[in-house]
């Protein structure tokens, strides 16, 4: 299957979930919400929406330090591209792009630097315990849908865990291990996909190098997601939606941590989507007013990540469709 097959049938799925968000709602009700939207607070949730980014930058260039010291907009400039890749495909390709916007500007072989990007997102992962935590407090009522939601992305935490418990305390017989759950791959790619898997387990030495900066790095991380909440938070008062800060913190940590999980092109319908799940079906907001709130919040981050993100390859000289096959290329190369 061709990656223009794939993103035809990602942006298909995107479009049913869409339909189901909006089936059976209000949509004079809908357009009202959006009516009364305020533009000057809009604007400064898209300010501190941006500033969650940016502090997610300095979280990698901490992480990226003891292998390769870049400068402050570079680290912005890599991750800001990145997420633009990973809003306009359905896969989570904006992640390997960093380790190839690295090699391509600084000649850091990606299998030295992808090791930060998962440490990176291991971090980002620490908030599902946030989530839980905050369950019987905001009594949520956990549903089939949320209940599978929360627990697939503990599950993934735990493993992504183990994998980097396992690769500091014994890189090699880790390496053998996952190898091992490739053997069924023709031999020629198990052989490659083996060496690959073998640098990168050994990359991941680099939690050892940050030992020192964890506390920086967990102060980053609890300054990002607390940023992510305050840029909702104000998106739910520029709607003039009253709404209790620890529930915004709840629902849209869950919310971003669901992107672990392949979404379809520009997260069409799939925002709507898991917005309703959450807070109309978990937190028994009006699903109406939600759905209208995360339908301007798209339109409105979504440009917001595409101009910068454009703007971020520019200062990169590098090309969009240059990254995109860099990325497959690479890893083809280790």
């Amino acid at each position: 299957m061709n990656n223009r097959v794939k993103i035809a049938l990602a942006l298909l799925v995107g479009a049913l979930l869409l339909y189901l968000a909006l089936r059976g709602l209000d949509l004079g009700h809908v357009g009202a919400v959006i009516g009364r939207a305020s533009p000057s607070v809009l604007v400064i949730a898209l300010v501190v929406y941006l500033s969650a980014y940016f502090v997610r930058s300095l979280r990698w260039r901490l992480i990226l330090r003891p292998i390769q010291p870049i400068t402050i907009s570079e680290s912005f400039s890599m991750l800001m591209a990145g997420y633009f890749l990973n809003y306009i495909i359905p896969i989570r390709a904006g992640e390997v792009a960093k380790s190839f916007f690295l090699k391509r500007l600084k000649g850091l072989p990606i299998a030295v630097s992808l090791p930060t990007v998962f440490l990176d997102k291991l971090l980002e992962l620490f908030s599902i315990l946030l989530v839980v935590a905050l369950v019987p407090v905001l009594s949520v009522r956990l549903s089939g849908s949320l209940s599978s939601l929360i627990v697939a992305v503990v599950t993934v935490f735990v493993i992504a865990v183990g994998l980097l418990t396992l690769a500091v305390r014994s890189g090699e017989k880790t390496a053998q291990v996952v190898a091992r759950l490739f053997s069924w791959l023709p031999q020629g790619l198990h052989d490659r996909l083996s060496s690959w898997i073998s640098l990168f387990v050994d990359g991941l030495s680099v939690a050892r190098a940050n030992a020192r900066s964890l506390w920086s790095l967990l102060a980053l991380t609890g300054s990002a997601v607390i940023l992510d909440a305050l840029y909702f938070f104000l998106m739910f008062r520029a709607f003039s939606i009253d709404v209790a800060f620890p529930t915004v913190l709840f629902g849209y940590t869950l919310i971003s941590l669901s992107y672990i999980f392949p979404t379809p092109p520009a997260q069409i319908g799939y925002n709507e989507a898991i917005m309703g799940l959450i807070f109309a079906g978990g937190l028994g907001m009006v699903r109406a007013e939600v759905t209208a709130l995360m339908l301007v919040a798209h339109v409105l981050t979504g440009l917001l990540v595409t101009g910068v993100g454009l703007a971020s390859f520019a200062a990169m000289s590098i090309r969009v469709t240059e990254s995109f096959r860099g990325v497959g290329n690479n890893l083809e190369g280790g």
